[in-house]
């Protein structure tokens, strides 16, 4: 049944991106604050179909001392699947996400994450990589947006150790703006790869702000550290059952 239940969402979720995505190409020549609720309905179509497809839901869970700052703030997510990529829309206001740029080749879903105003990155730059996503980051919040980015560079399975990039260090210290960290658990139920949606509560955990004026070293081990460690929670949490 999970097998079965995964592959409609599929087809669902696919074939909402290649019809949406065709209905929508005038929006590619509009401005972009024409085509944001069309975007966002996608946003909604595609969680209603993990809702009723799949049964996967989510919560969003405040950490002692965690609040969402007033003004705008970078996001620095834990990136388990896919998942997030499409509910952080919703869940984080104004979210504009850094993302690789191979993705806006993507037939479609990349051309409209570049008409949303979305971070591209080329990772194999090296420092003009850093300099053109602090130039874009500025520009994301002067338009009002939220930066989105994962501090690992990539998804990382539940479980598994990878090295947190600084990246995320050069948008805090030349944009001088808080960074809330975010863990969650979206991997166990959707994988990193394979096709299998399995039912559940995905937890996303807003946890306390690293305000501005910290140094390298300090702020990123003060990022990994909460993050990781609320992750290890959650999987606790997980593995005692249902919460």
């Amino acid at each position: 049944m999970t097998l079965l239940r995964s592959l409609l969402f599929g087809v669902f979720f696919y074939g909402g991106i290649v019809v949406l995505g065709t209905l929508y190409l005038p929006l590619l020549i509009l401005p972009r604050k024409v085509g944001m609720p069309f975007f966002l309905f996608f946003v909604d179509y595609s969680m209603a179909c993990m809702r009723l497809l799949t049964g996967m839901t989510y919560r969003v869970h405040m950490a002692d001392g965690a609040s969402l700052p007033e003004g705008a703030a970078i996001y620095a997510a834990k990136h388990q699947s896919a998942w997030e990529t499409i509910a952080f829309n919703r869940v984080i206001p104004g979210a504009v996400f850094v993302l690789k740029r191979e993705l806006l080749r993507v037939p479609f879903f990349g051309w409209y994450l570049w008409k949303a105003g979305h971070i591209a990155v080329n990772r194999s730059a090296g420092a003009s990589a850093m300099r053109a996503m602090v130039s874009a980051g500025k520009e994301v919040i002067d338009r009002g947006g939220n930066i989105v980015i994962y501090p690992q560079g990539t998804r990382v399975a539940p479980g598994v150790d990878a090295p947190y990039h600084p990246g995320v260090f050069a948008l805090y210290k030349a944009l001088n703006l808080p960074v809330v960290p975010v863990a969650l658990d979206s991997g166990r139920l959707w994988r990193r790869n394979g096709i299998i949606k399995r039912a559940g509560v995905v937890t996303v955990s807003i946890l306390p702000t690293i305000e501005p004026g910290l140094d390298r070293k300090t702020f990123m081990e003060r990022l990994e550290s909460s993050i990781e460690a609320e992750v290890m929670r959650l999987d606790r949490s997980n593995d005692a059952g249902p919460r």
